[in-house]
């Protein structure tokens, strides 16, 4: 079984999230998060980094959150970023969502453009919730 979640301005472009019941757990697959507002879908934040990384995680434990889950049940990150000068601003942003937590696999990969103007940092997580 799959449910996916939409937020208002995607919902006819891409799922926020698809919940996949594997039998002993749940998989939640959230998509790429940026710094899209999740009514309208405006860029927020432009040139501002470490708040795109923020509000990308702010909407990823929201996600997560929905679904009884969190930033402890995160297997695996993909992040991307538009300059690789940005990374240690993205690391210690990031740090505050998992702090206390074992990291998880993790890739951090740079772009030379994200899928909307102005968007600085895109960030993806699987979660397992065991049943």
């Amino acid at each position: 079984m799959m449910d996916k979640q939409y937020s208002p301005w995607n919902r006819d472009l891409f799922a926020d999230c698809a919940v996949c019941d594997i039998g002993v757990a749940d998989m939640i697959f959230v998509s790429g998060m940026g710094s899209e507002d999740i009514d309208t879908g405006e860029i927020l934040h432009p040139g501002d980094v470490g708040a795109q990384v923020r509000y990308a995680y702010d909407r990823i434990a929201a996600i997560l959150g929905n679904n009884k889950s969190g930033f402890g049940e995160v297997a695996r990150v993909v992040a991307y970023l538009t300059d690789m000068r940005h990374k240690d601003i993205y690391e210690r942003v990031q740090g505050e969502y998992f702090s206390g937590l074992n990291m998880p696999v993790h890739s951090l990969v740079e772009v030379s453009a994200l899928a909307w103007p102005g968007m600085l940092v895109e960030v993806e997580v699987t979660a397992v919730r065991p049943h």
